[in-house]
């Protein structure tokens, strides 16, 4: 392969031609664009029909074996606003996810599922040279010849046991273009029986008597791979064992953020909705409440709604609660939770958090010395990003009258003062539009992982910062 060498330029034409395009019909182009120019093989395995119109699901390739993820990760965050309308946000092996935002502003994603090899449960079922070989130039990207296109989405729809009648018609379609060479790729995983079946199905495209057998197919389909290869077969699968085990020591995907905020900041709404954002830059997204589980007896008691009016506890009953908290919170709940789901690449928001208790003691009833709190603070597991949802006394009073004025405006002091300890912390306007402060935090979310991934990798993370397509706005303390 040759050096990927990226050609600086103003805006390729996947940016400057494509605007009836969808975002993530945007970003495919300039993805496809980079790797040409790259001199990078690529094939689209399958679900091409309508690209980059609509994409409905991961875009599945095939890529040359000599690259690398990591240069791959690398040519991609290098190529944002030049090439490519979007940020790299998540990396793992050959899985990318790209973000970006759509004409209305909404976001936009993009997630390529790279593989050199065509392999499904640990299973080769081909090589990747040959698929890469096979191919040809469909509109602006490239395919694979009709026979490997066809025993490609044979081996995958059998594999699921999923063969409904959309998906038999495309497999019609392309055994149509080369009955004889899609018969042989048939023959390569199952028998002459088994074969004239799914030959019998192509061709009259009735394929209801295969999906009478798809379970006795998968097994000799699955046999068949593994008495090919049996050392790779069991390879893979203790490579992915070990794979597992090292994501659940070491979580890179997922991510923790800490929302703060006096009530009536908006904490609730904008939790809503920036999951509903991000879902796309995740593999699951959770919301965890302070203070959870075995930790409610730290929550007020029943009864008064309002978060004062109850008196505090005795100073001895804080310090127990509070060193309750930290015991179970590190040794329990983090460990078996919030660890847990950031390693399955989990955006776990946290709606209040111990933190709160240092700006407002007595809404947690919290009768005990505050430096116990700032010493359990210090030795908790911290998040990634702290987002204080910012906004004057009359706006929030406005919104929520739970506390007098005077508690409103000390508590927005207190958490702008904290906010200056914390080199992970960001100050967000909330007395905007609700859609305007959804937009920045998940700006501020998005631009965190594009540059936790720039280090990861040992990039510049500010070259070209203009061209960020993830637009990272100056957030403002004062209302507008």
């Amino acid at each position: 392969m040759r050096s990927m060498k990226i050609v600086h330029q103003e805006k390729s034409s996947a940016l400057a031609d494509g605007v009836d395009q969808s975002g993530p019909g945007r970003i495919l182009l300039g993805v496809f664009e980079t790797l040409d120019r790259a001199e990078i093989p690529y094939c689209v395995l399958h679900g091409y029909e309508r690209y980059p119109q609509r994409i409905t699901s991961d875009v599945d390739c095939m890529i040359s074996a000599s690259v690398h993820p990591g240069q791959l990760a690398a040519l991609f965050h290098e190529s944002r606003g030049i090439s490519i309308d979007a940020d790299l946000v998540c990396f793992r092996e050959y899985y990318f996810v790209l973000a970006g935002r759509n004409a209305d502003l909404s976001p936009s994603y993009l997630v390529l599922d790279l593989s050199i090899d065509y392999e499904l449960g640990g299973l080769r079922f081909y090589n990747g040279r040959e698929v890469i070989e096979s191919r040809r130039r469909h509109s602006r990207f490239w395919i694979p010849a009709p026979p490997v296109e066809f025993g490609c989405y044979l081996v995958r729809k059998i594999a699921k046991a999923q063969l409904n009648d959309t998906q038999g018609r495309r497999l019609s379609t392309v055994y149509a273009q080369d009955p004889t060479g899609c018969q042989q790729h048939a023959a390569r995983f199952w028998g002459a029986r088994n074969t004239a079946l799914i030959v019998s199905a192509a061709s009259s495209g009735d394929w209801t008597p295969v999906r009478r057998c798809l379970s006795s197919l998968g097994a000799e389909m699955r046999m068949r791979a593994m008495l090919r290869e049996p050392r790779r077969s069991i390879g893979n699968w203790s490579r992915r064992m070990g794979h597992q085990i090292r994501s659940g020591l070491w979580p890179e995907g997922g991510l923790s953020v800490i929302f703060l905020g006096p009530d009536g900041a908006g904490k609730s709404s904008v939790i809503k909705l920036v999951r509903q954002d991000l879902a796309g830059a995740f593999a699951r997204t959770t919301c965890h409440y302070f203070a959870p589980g075995l930790l409610s007896l730290f929550r007020r008691p029943s009864g008064p709604t309002l978060p004062h009016a109850a008196a505090p506890r005795s100073r001895m009953m804080s310090v127990m609660l509070a060193l309750c908290y930290w015991l179970v919170y590190y040794l329990v709940y983090y460990r078996l939770a919030i660890h847990f789901a950031l390693a399955r690449s989990t955006l776990v928001l946290h709606d209040r958090h111990l933190v709160d208790a240092l700006v407002d003691p007595k809404r947690y009833h919290y009768g005990g010395p505050t430096w116990l709190l700032r010493l359990i603070w210090r030795f908790t597991p911290k998040p990634d990003l702290v987002m204080l949802l910012d906004a004057p006394p009359g706006v929030i009073q406005a919104r929520k009258q739970d506390v007098p004025i005077e508690e409103t405006a000390r508590q927005r002091g207190a958490y702008l003062s904290l906010m200056k300890t914390m080199n992970n912390g960001h100050v967000v306007d909330a007395a905007r539009p609700l859609e305007h402060v959804v937009r920045d935090v998940s700006d501020i979310i998005l631009r965190h992982l594009a540059m936790r991934i720039a280090r990861r990798l040992g990039l510049e993370q500010n070259r070209d910062a203009g061209h960020n397509p993830v637009v990272h706005s100056q957030l403002r303390n004062e209302a507008p």
